[in-house]
């Protein structure tokens, strides 16, 4: 299998896992990023976009309702075999 057809399988994994947070707008945007090492080997790495009402450093930021949106994003993507980022999109 290529490394590019590795990475569509990954993207479209993750998509299909967290297709129902994003219709609710929690997951904004879903991205692999490859990263080629020494003797050949590749790793991936899922970055996964995060809204967020407001930024964490406004005085109404929610440190709870945080934590639980990332626990819901990890729970749907359950065993992914990959290293996954969340970011939080302002």
């Amino acid at each position: 299998m290529s490394q590019s057809t590795e990475v569509q399988g990954l993207q479209a994994k993750a998509e299909a896992r967290l297709a129902a947070l994003k219709g609710e707008m929690l997951v904004t945007r879903v991205s692999v990023l490859s990263t080629r090492l020494a003797q050949g080997k590749t790793t991936e790495r899922l970055i996964i976009g995060m809204s967020v009402e407001t930024h964490k450093t406004s005085p109404d930021f929610d440190q709870g309702r945080c934590a639980q949106a990332k626990s819901r994003i990890m729970q749907a993507l359950g065993d992914i075999d990959c290293d996954v980022f969340i970011e939080m999109d302002r």
